[in-house]
């Protein structure tokens, strides 16, 4: 039997939109495991008490560090980028010159000239393509999620959401949290080690590795996000 193609298949269908609509796939499982006991029990933990989600595998990590790093950023994404330096984070978004849009992901500055860009594959494809293509001063990592990436995974995320949530870190750093700006980052300690705390979209995130950690903060739910190098 003669495999089909692409274009058969949307010919047949009589539009990609329909194909998709029609698609006999089911429901995607991603190759990770599920951790919890049933849906009911999850969402009356977040909003009872607490729940622990990891996020480490689904997203793709794109480290962006050089002296042109805000200047390629700012070419690329619809956001503004004054004030961006380190400790700070912002929804980044891309378009391409028509004003298309590319994709979307997380941006933390790590540095002045350092920035970790978190989120689906697209929006790293792009800005790493402009990147290693164009005239920028800069250099790009590329940590790709777990469904394409058998290594382990350089930076670790957890999520902790619910009403017990803050109380959680704060025990966690032996004491009260420092209060962080919409979208900043700080410091905190969590076992012994110094970890940087961010404050994004007003929910309590959580970063570690081996050099920082961020708390960011949402004031819409209580929750945190943790990375563990």
């Amino acid at each position: 039997m003669v495999a089909r193609t692409l274009e058969d298949r949307i010919r047949e269908a009589g539009d990609p939109v329909q194909l998709l609509r029609t698609a006999q796939t089911g429901p995607y499982q991603f190759p990770v495991p599920s951790e919890f006991s049933n849906w009911r029990d999850e969402q009356e933990a977040w909003q009872k008490t607490a729940v622990l989600l990891d996020q480490s595998n689904h997203m793709t990590d794109l480290y962006i560090e050089g002296p042109d790093t805000v200047r390629l950023l700012s070419h690329l994404g619809v956001n503004g980028f004054t004030g961006f330096r380190r400790n700070n984070a912002k929804q980044f978004v891309a378009c391409n010159p028509d004003g298309f849009v590319i994709g979307d992901g997380v941006l933390f500055a790590l540095e002045d000239t350092q920035a970790l860009l978190i989120g689906r594959p697209p929006v790293s494809n792009w800005v790493q393509f402009h990147a290693e293509t164009g005239r920028w001063d800069v250099r790009v990592t590329r940590d790709e999620r777990s469904l394409s990436n058998p290594a382990p995974r350089r930076l670790y995320r957890y999520e902790i959401q619910g009403p017990n949530a803050w109380q959680i870190l704060e025990r966690c750093h032996g004491g009260p949290l420092p209060e962080i700006r919409f979208f900043h980052m700080g410091e905190v300690r969590i076992a012994n080690q110094l970890h940087n705390q961010r404050t994004v979209h007003r929910t309590q995130h959580l970063t570690f590795d081996q050099r920082r950690a961020a708390v960011q903060r949402r004031r819409h739910a209580p929750q945190a996000h943790a990375q563990l190098r």
